[in-house]
């Protein structure tokens, strides 16, 4: 009899793909957040006219830089997190092919069992068994779509910010 060896339920599977999306998207608001903090630093100390003394004027923009320092620091903590959200993201990916390239292996070695029968007795348990794994390949393969979808969209946010974070003002 055949096993069910690391088998996991669609419902187990969809709501990891779901938990990495949310996941994903919170870190990179969490981002971007950071990245609007640090930008408005920046502006404000731009905007700056440091027409006082010299001694206020040194330690306003030695206050604003570890102001921005602060802020870059924390854009990288979560820029590390959302990095390991992506690895973690491209696992949940490769056990999906893995599953899917199983799931539509399942099928076609159903389909060739059947091309071999003579009768047609058991043909039709057989044609029940292989539709259930296409369409197990087919909910494996939109999982797999969904996962690549939100880690891309991801990976261009934060590409996004960390090239505003690696901005410099020009003024």
């Amino acid at each position: 009899m055949a096993r069910h060896r690391d088998s996991a339920s669609r419902s187990e599977l969809t709501e990891t793909t779901q938990k990495q999306e949310s996941d994903m998207r919170d870190k990179s608001e969490e981002s971007e957040e950071s990245v609007a903090d640090v930008e408005t630093v920046r502006e404000t100390l731009d905007s700056l006219d440091m027409g006082g003394t010299s001694e206020a004027a040194e330690e306003l923009e030695g206050s604003m830089d570890q102001a921005e320092d602060a802020g870059v620091s924390e854009f990288h903590e979560r820029e590390g997190q959302l990095e390991s959200l992506h690895g973690e993201s491209e696992e949940h990916g490769s056990d999906l092919e893995r599953r899917s390239e199983s799931a539509d292996s399942d099928a076609s070695k159903v389909s060739d069992t059947r091309s071999r029968l003579h009768g047609d007795a058991a043909d039709g348990g057989l044609a029940e068994a292989e539709d259930a794994a296409k369409r197990d390949v087919e909910f494996l393969d939109e999982q797999i779509r969904r996962a690549e979808e939100a880690r891309e969209e991801s990976r261009r946010e934060l590409e996004k910010h960390q090239a505003r974070i690696n901005a410099r003002s020009n003024t």
